[in-house]
């Protein structure tokens, strides 16, 4: 049976982006990214709601991102690897592979889902 796990990379106040929708108040460093990567290459499925989906979409093409670090590209294919559900009522489509569109969230299809996996 998989494990679940809630993770959220947020600023001390509980935000994953300024007003703006920029992330630029996150200097990373390479420690971090690497910490960030080994944590990630272990997750089968992500679950996500519409906005941060479409925030994260972005690592279906990082290359639209400018400036990044070598270790910070390195997330791009764990990020491409993994399946993705995104819970939304509004979301029209999805834009990335391995991407299934949910209009509701159900607790048990998660169980189910956990316990297919191992």
């Amino acid at each position: 049976m998989a494990k679940l796990i809630y993770a959220a990379f947020t600023s001390l106040d509980g935000y994953v982006a300024d007003e703006d929708g920029n992330f630029d108040w996150a200097e990373l460093s390479e420690e971090v990214y690497a910490f960030i990567n080994n944590r990630e290459r272990q997750i089968g499925t992500y679950l996500f709601g519409r906005e941060m989906y479409e925030t994260m979409a972005v690592w279906e093409m990082p290359d639209v991102i400018t400036h990044l670090p070598a270790a910070a590209l390195e997330f791009a294919p764990i990020w491409q690897a993994a399946e993705k559900i995104v819970y939304s009522t509004t979301l029209q489509t999805v834009s990335t592979a391995k991407t299934r569109l949910e209009r509701t969230f159900e607790a048990e299809a998660v169980r189910e889902l956990k316990a297919a996996k191992r």
